[in-house]
């Protein structure tokens, strides 16, 4: 890569990829587990110490991101969410620390996007609880319906939204600290300022799990 951008440097890398692990954290593989961190949270760090140079030979920044259940721990979503929310823990530390050189650490919280990550994690799901315990299964058996039909009704967004925004991001001359971009992210911004018990008592109801 070095010998491909000679002196110019890299303008920016983008931390984009990403698995989502999901569906009751007790009944959760090990394994899965790891991958979720793995690619989520240590990836990006193993990309940024790579190419880390190349940013500041270029004057560029670096771009994560992140999810909206980072900041608003969703039932079910207990993986996804803390490697996120990890990330953005990171990106905090890093930004200050690369101050010194004028290197921006910008964090994108994409809503609710149509790609295929969330079929790969639906089937990642029906095996990981097809190889359980089927008892244990039996126990959240009501709340797995009740998370089917509240996540039938989800509108995901186009990838537009959020392909701009990392554009805009990207040749941004001071980019802000955090984007949102996408469907749904707004109503995540408010359920974060709320506090605790109401905020959990509201997705509780939302998601039918009361």
């Amino acid at each position: 890569m070095a010998q491909a951008v000679g002196s110019s440097g890299l303008q920016a890398i983008v931390n984009n990829a990403g698995v989502i692990v999901q569906g009751p954290l007790e009944l959760t593989p090990p394994a899965d587990l790891d991958r979720q961190f793995t690619i989520n949270t240590l990836g990006p760090v193993h990309v940024i110490q790579s190419f880390l140079p190349l940013v500041r030979a270029g004057g560029g920044r670096i771009i994560n991101i992140s999810a909206p259940t980072a900041r608003v721990p969703i039932p079910f979503m207990a993986p996804i969410g803390a490697s996120k929310a990890a990330l953005a823990s990171l990106s905090d530390s890093l930004r200050t620390e690369l101050a010194a050189w004028g290197i921006p650490v910008v964090v994108i919280e994409p809503g609710g996007t149509d790609t295929t990550i969330f079929r790969r994690a639906d089937a990642t799901t029906e095996t990981a609880l097809g190889a359980a315990d089927p008892a244990r299964v039996a126990l959240y058996r009501d709340q797995l319906a009740a998370l089917a039909k509240a996540g039938a009704k989800q509108k995901l967004g186009p990838v537009d939204a959020v392909a701009k925004t990392i554009a805009r991001v990207v040749t941004a001359p001071r980019p802000k600290r955090r984007y949102t971009a996408g469907s749904g992210v707004a109503l995540f911004g408010v359920l974060a300022h709320l506090p605790a018990g109401l905020r959990e008592r509201l997705i509780t109801t939302a998601f039918g799990l009361g």
